[in-house]
């Protein structure tokens, strides 16, 4: 009989173990190491930008994918793409819209193992009102109590609103933009 016991509670602590250890890692991130930016390209010339205040929620385990999460608030005010007159044209109805939309953000819906990167994020960007649904390949190092995300993915500025009127063609500003994530983290306690 109490073989039997020892062995029920051995089978019940090894399956309680496994379920804990496949539990999705929660991660803080380490804002002033981190980058959220973009590459786009004004008269055939590449030029950078990023948002310097957001928000995220991590979860992350290669072990549980399944209970995995990357889902990032922007305040869209905080851009900075690089030279005065761009960011004096941002805040516009025409671009970003700021008294409109101050805030964008990014939900996954998922994290797989990937194609392009060894994993990909799927969710919803949502970006001047408009949701679209945005892959985001991206890798993961972890090294003790931090980690580090880094991804690329490529948006056309057309498909939320960004650039209208005069600057609704792409002979200025180039429609693809290159979203760029590039993160340090920080295990939560």
């Amino acid at each position: 009989m109490r073989s039997a016991i020892a062995l029920i509670i051995g089978v019940w602590m090894m399956g309680w173990l496994s379920t804990a250890q496949a539990d999705a890692t929660a991660w803080d991130i380490v804002q002033d190491e981190s980058r959220l930016g973009f590459v786009a390209t004004q008269d055939g010339d590449e030029f950078e930008g990023e948002f310097a205040e957001f928000e995220t929620e991590i979860r992350f385990s290669k072990a549980a994918l399944e209970e995995s999460r990357f889902d990032v608030t922007i305040d869209v005010t905080s851009i900075d793409a690089g030279n005065s007159q761009r960011n004096d044209a941002l805040p516009d109805e025409e671009w970003f819209f700021f008294e409109r939309f101050p805030q964008a953000s990014y939900v996954t819906s998922a994290i797989r193992e990937g194609d392009e990167a060894p994993f990909e994020a799927l969710g919803t960007l949502t970006l001047r009102g408009i949701e679209r649904e945005v892959v985001l390949p991206f890798e993961w190092r972890t090294d003790g109590d931090r980690a580090s995300m880094q991804g690329r993915t490529t948006l056309n500025r057309t498909d939320f609103g960004i650039g209208q009127g005069e600057w609704a063609e792409d002979d200025t500003v180039a429609y693809p933009v290159e979203v760029v994530v590039d993160l340090t983290l920080e295990r939560s306690d």
